[in-house]
C-alpha cells in the first residue's frame, strides 16, 4: 500500500521517501529526536541499517557511499550534538563533490531557549548547514516531507553532485512524535530526476577543431571524470588526440599508471615531474571535470598555457565561467560528444614523447627503492617501507583509504595506481579520520576486495570507536596505522618553521591490543623485515575477520617524486 492510501506518522512518511528512492543502506547514531525514524526505517525491506559508534563516522560513511556507488549516500543523526558532531563529514562531500542526504532530527518548531539539545535559535542547525550542502531545509508541516525529500535526492544527484540537509523537529521536547501526534494522509510521492547538463554541439564542433589543430594538447581532468564515471571515454579521448593526461591531486585514479598517457598531479609546490614536462610542451590546455574558481584552477593556470578550455563541473555556468572557452557540461556526455565528434580523427603517436614520459615515470619509480634502500635497517621503521610492502602484497583492485597525514603524503607518491579506489583520500576539506569509516563501506560494497584503512595514530584515534562496527559487520577490512606518537604533520610543520614543536606529542596506545579487544587480529611491526610479512598475516586473517597491522614508524621527512 503506498503512502497516499494510508495516514502515517512524519517517521514513517520520511522512511517511506527513503524507499521510494531505493536507499540500500542507512548510516546512522540512534537518538531520542529520530526514534520515529528509526520505527519507520525498520519495516522497509530490505534496507539495510549500519548503527555506528561515532557522530562524524556517520557523515563520513554517508560520504565513502556516494563516491564508491555514486547514489546518495544516507546518514541520521538526532538533534543539535548529533548535527554539529557530523557536519565535517558533510562539508568533505560538498568539496569532493560526493551526493549525500543529511537527515537530522530537530529541537521544535516554537522550542524555548535552552531547549532539549537547542539553544536559543530552534533553526541555528539548519543555518549552519546551509553554508556546507547544496540545500539546507527545516520542514515544518508533515504535508510537506514527500516534497522536501524528493527536493533533497534530486539536488544531491543533480549538476555537480553534493550534500543536502534535511532536518524534522521534534513535537515538544519530551514528545515521541516528530512534528505532530495525528497520522496523515500525504500525497504519493514522486522521485524526481536529476538535472544533467548537455554539451552544447556549436561548442563541441568548435572545440573539437582546436584539439585537431594543436600540435601538443594536453588534457586536464579533474574530480568530475571520476564522479560522472567517464573515466573509459577520457582514455579513449586522451589516445585520440595522443594527449598526456594530467589531474587535480584529488583525482588521482582518473587514469591508470601504467598507461603511456599518465601525466601525473598537479598541485601546488609538489606537482609530479611528469605534469610539469606535459605543461611545458603544451600548446592547448583541456579542463574536464573541473570546477571554476577552485583552488584546482588557480593552480592549472599557473603552470598551464593561456590556450585553454574548460569544461566545468558544476551546477550552473555563474559568473566565475567566463568567454567563449569555459562552459560547463556533464564530464561523461561532453566527452561522447567529443568522440563522436572527432570521429575517425587520430593523431599520430609521438614514440619520442612516449618514450621520454615512460622513462621518467620508471626513473621515478626506481628513485623511489632507491630511497628505501638507505633505509631497509632504520628503526623506528622507515615509512616508505611500508607503502613499499604494501604495493607488493595488494592487488590492482584493491582499495586504499588514506586518512589525512604524513601516511597521506607518503601514500601518494608510493601508491601504484590502477583505479580511483586505488588511492582514497578526502579531498580538499582534509578531514582527519577519513580511512576507517571509508574502508568499513567500500568493503561492504565490494566483499570481494582486499580494502585497507592507512592512517597514522592521531587520525585513527579521532574514529577509532567505530574499529568494532567493522568486526560487528563482517567489514573484513586490513587496517594500518602508522604508529610515532605524534601529529606527525603539524610536528614537522612547527619544526620546520620554529625549530622545535609544542603539543604535537602524546602517548600512543597498543593498537594491536585494542584491535584484538574489538574482535580484529591485532599485529605490532617493530622490525622492518616484518612488514610485509605481517601484512600477508593480515591479509589472510581478513577472510575471517578485520585485522590491524601496527607499525612503529619513525618521523622523517615526507619525499619528493624523484
Amino acid at each position: 500500500m503506498s503512502q497516499s492510501q494510508k495516514a502515517v506518522h512524519a517517521g514513517e512518511a520520511v522512511a517511506e521517501a527513503l524507499g521510494a528512492e531505493g536507499v540500500e543502506r542507512v548510516y546512522s547514531v540512534p537518538g531520542s529526536h529520530i526514534h520515529p525514524i528509526y520505527d519507520g526505517i525498520s519495516r522497509i525491506k530490505p534496507m539495510r541499517f549500519v548503527t555506528c559508534k561515532m557522530e562524524p563516522n556517520c557523515s563520513l560513511m554517508a560520504d565513502a557511499y556516494g563516491r564508491l556507488t555514486g547514489k546518495p549516500g544516507v546518514c541520521l543523526v538526532t538533534a543539535g550534538p548529533g548535527g554539529l558532531n557530523s557536519m565535517a563529514g558533510v562539508a568533505q562531500a560538498y568539496g569532493a563533490a560526493s551526493p549525500l542526504v543529511h537527515i537530522g532530527g530537530a529541537v521544535p518548531l516554537k522550542a524555548d531557549m535552552e531547549a532539549f539539545h537547542g539553544v536559543d535559535n530552534p533553526a541555528f542547525v539548519n543555518e549552519m548547514f546551509k553554508h556546507i550542502t547544496k540545500w539546507s531545509a527545516r520542514v515544518e508541516k508533515i504535508e510537506d516531507i514527500p516534497e522536501v525529500m524528493a527536493k533533497a535526492f534530486h539536488i544531491a544527484r543533480s549538476g555537480r553532485p553534493g550534500p543536502v540537509h534535511v532536518e524534522l523537529p521534534r513535537e515538544t521536547d519530551e514528545s515521541e512524535y516528530i512534528l505532530q501526534k495525528e497520522k496523515v494522509v500525504l500525497p504519493e510521492y514522486k522521485r524526481m530526476p536529476a538535472v544533467v547538463h548537455q554539451p552544447q554541439a556549436a561548442d563541441v564542433s568548435r572545440f573539437a577543431q582546436r584539439l585537431k589543430d594543436a600540435k601538443s594538447p594536453v588534457i586536464a581532468a579533474g574530480k568530475g571524470v571520476i564522479r560522472q564515471g567517464a573515466l573509459n571515454e577520457l582514455v579513449a579521448l586522451a589516445e585520440k588526440l595522443q594527449a598526456p593526461v594530467v589531474f587535480a591531486q584529488d583525482a588521482i585514479g582518473v587514469i591508470a599508471e601504467p598507461h603511456p598517457l599518465f601525466a601525473g598531479f598537479f598541485k601546488p609546490g609538489r606537482s609530479h615531474p611528469l605534469c610539469v614536462d606535459a605543461m611545458n610542451e603544451a600548446d592547448l590546455v583541456i579542463g574536464i571535470g573541473l570546477r571554476a574558481g577552485a583552488a584546482e584552477m588557480t593552480e592549472l593556470n599557473t603552470v598551464s598555457p593561456k590556450n585553454q578550455i574548460l569544461i566545468g563541473f558544476d551546477d550552473v555556468a555563474e559568473s566565475r565561467y567566463r568567454g567563449d572557452d569555459q562552459r560547463v557540461a556533464d564530464p561523461k556526455l561532453f566527452l561522447t560528444a567529443m568522440l563522436a565528434e572527432l570521429g575517425a580523427f587520430q593523431k599520430p603517436a609521438n614514440a619520442a614523447i612516449l618514450n621520454r614520459m615512460a622513462e621518467k615515470k620508471a626513473a621515478s619509480r626506481a628513485g623511489l627503492i632507491k630511497l628505501n634502500d638507505a633505509h631497509r635497517s632504520d628503526t623506528p621503521i622507515y615509512p616508505g617501507l611500508v607503502m613499499e610492502a604494501m604495493n607488493k602484497v595488494l592487488d590492482d583492485r584493491a582499495v586504499v583509504a588514506s586518512d589525512v597525514g604524513n601516511c597521506q603524503m607518503w601514500a601518494r607518491i608510493y601508491r601504484r595506481i590502477a583505479t580511483p579506489e586505488s588511492f582514497m583520500q578526502s579531498g580538499v576539506w582534509n578531514a582527519m579520520s577519513f580511512a576507517l569509516p571509508t574502508a568499513i563501506v567500500a568493503k561492504m560494497e565490494f566483499p570481494e576486495r582486499d580494502v585497507v584503512s592507512l592512517a597514522g595514530d592521531g587520525a585513527f584515534l579521532m574514529t577509532i570507536g567505530d574499529l568494532p562496527t567493522a568486526a560487528e559487520y563482517g567489514a573484513n577490512i586490513m587496517m594500518v596505522v602508522h604508529n610515532n606518537g605524534t601529529f606527525g604533520q603539524t610536528f614537522m610543520q612547527q619544526t620546520s618553521i620554529y625549530g622545535h614543536t609544542f603539543g604535537t606529542t602524546f602517548d600512543s596506545p597498543n593498537f594491536a591490543e585494542i584491535a584484538r579487544a574489538c574482535g580484529a587480529e591485532g599485529i605490532r611491526v617493530s622490525d622492518p623485515k616484518d612488514v610485509e610479512p605481517a601484512l600477508r598475516q593480515a591479509q589472510a586473517a581478513t577472510k575471517r575477520q578485520p585485522a590491524l597491522v601496527e607499525v612503529m614508524v619513525g618521523d622523517v621527512p615526507n619525499p619528493r617524486i624523484p
